[in-house]
């Protein structure tokens, strides 16, 4: 239950609210209105501020290792100008995580290269199973069933080859060195006949010393040297050893050769009476020699289907997944080392440094205030909706700022807020004036009158 002094309470506090927000039972408080409207010309307080600044802190806590620049010196964009401790480690980590990547990489690459390799070694060893399980096939074959025809034209081939050997071997050689031999011989034969004992004699006498210029008897009386008559008869005997020796060398030829197309002869004949009765052992092993030729062409088939698809969908998948966690590792460490440094956000003056070598700073700590001084606005927040409604975009305006009221800027409106703000019970919007003149005494955070032009 409510009692008499409570409600007297809430009476006087709803009177207190209703006077705030201009209710009829209260009387306002005279004050200075901030925005004047005279004849439609809107005038309104506010402040001077770059066109473009930012509070920039490190995404990251940590201990402040470097402080690269000074407060009111020019950077560029990306310029660091701060940076944590432990970025040698950090960089250490991205060079760990950028060499997985390759090898991951590496990785996928060996195993469809090596697929590719497998599955093309397969296909030929199947090929050449086949191949092999054709020959079996046909060797079984002929062997239970062979051609008499073909053996017995073998038999005839290497028996006309035997005889035509020894018919031409006789005729083209060892006849014509046998008569090469005979008639050494005969000249050999004639000679000593012709010529003195005597004279044989002198020579037989003169092979192993030298001999004398005298003259001795030779054929048909005549003489002559005892040297020239050496040499002729040494010539006729050379003749006769020379024609031995190619005869001997025909008959070992001949002999030879008429082995080898003996032998063949001989198993030709051996083929014909096997191809005319097969061997039930022979039989057996050709049989064998196809059942494994066959045992081989289907392992082969075997091992080709498994790899003829290509890589391994499983190792293929897990390579992948490898690349992935590999790729994401490189660029969380790539994030963690640029997060070690604070870069300028775009080109401008360091206008204050809050933090100095060796100190902590948390996450998102403001740490830098960097601005960019070419471009300068003015900021007034106390447009009522009754006012705004007069201005607009591309608005022309007049910009007196207290610390130099005798200089006159000129200003243009750039935007206005479209979100609102209730201030002393009024609703009020902000209102951004491009300043067109510059002066370097302006300061950022001067007080400044605008005059908004009809």
């Amino acid at each position: 239950m409510i009692n008499k002094k409570n409600v007297f309470v809430i009476v006087i506090l709803f009177s207190l609210v209703a006077a705030a927000c201009g209710g009829a039972a209260a009387t306002p408080t005279p004050t200075k209105a901030p925005v004047v409207a005279d004849s439609g010309v809107v005038i309104a307080e506010g402040r001077l501020q770059p066109k473009q600044y930012a509070a920039i802190s490190f995404a990251v806590g940590g201990q402040i290792a470097e402080v690269l620049v000074s407060e009111g010196a020019q950077v560029k964009k990306d310029e660091v100008i701060l940076r944590l401790k432990n970025r040698e480690a950090l960089q250490a980590e991205v060079s760990r995580a950028d060499q997985e990547r390759i090898n991951a990489d590496q990785a996928v690459k060996d195993l469809k290269d090596t697929a590719n390799v497998a599955t093309a070694q397969a296909l030929l060893d199947l090929s050449k199973a086949k191949d092999a399980l054709d020959k079996a096939e046909k060797d079984l074959r002929n062997f239970k069933n062979p051609d008499l025809d073909y053996y017995q034209r073998q038999v005839a081939k290497a028996q006309d080859n035997l005889s035509k050997a020894q018919e031409t071997q006789q005729i083209n050689d060892i006849a014509g060195l046998s008569s090469a031999l005979k008639a050494a011989r005969d000249a050999l034969k004639d000679l000593k006949e012709k010529v003195t004992q005597t004279t044989l004699n002198e020579i037989e006498a003169c092979q192993n010393k030298t001999c004398d210029e005298k003259y001795v008897s030779w054929i048909g009386g005549r003489g002559i040297k005892l040297t020239d008559a050496k040499d002729a008869y040494n010539d006729a005997v050379n003749k006769v050893r020379v024609a031995e020796i190619q005869l001997e060398q025909a008959q070992r030829n001949v002999s030879v050769q008429q082995r080898d197309l003996q032998k063949v002869l001989d198993d030709t004949n051996q083929n014909l009476k096997d191809a005319k009765n097969p061997d039930a052992l022979k039989i057996a092993i050709y049989e064998a020699e196809l059942a494994k030729a066959k045992a081989k062409v289907a392992e082969a088939q075997r091992n080709y289907d498994k790899v003829k698809s290509g890589v391994d969908p499983d190792k293929l998948a897990t390579a992948e997944a490898r690349v992935k966690t590999a790729n994401a590792s490189l660029e969380a460490a790539k994030t963690a080392l640029a997060n070690a440094e604070l870069k300028a956000p775009f080109n401008g003056t360091v206008s204050e440094i809050k933090l100095k070598v060796g100190e902590q700073v948390s996450p998102g700590q403001a740490a830098v205030v960097i601005a960019d001084f070419a471009n300068w606005v003015v900021k007034t927040n106390n447009l009522t909706e009754i006012e705004v409604v007069k201005v607009k975009e591309k608005q022309k305006a007049t910009i007196k700022l207290d610390a130099m009221p005798d200089k006159k800027l000129n200003g243009t409106v750039d935007s206005i807020a479209t979100f609102f703000e209730e201030k002393r019970c009024d609703i009020t919007y902000t209102v951004t004036i491009a300043v067109a003149d510059l002066d370097p005494k302006m300061m950022w955070g001067m007080t400044a009158q605008v005059t908004f032009e009809k």
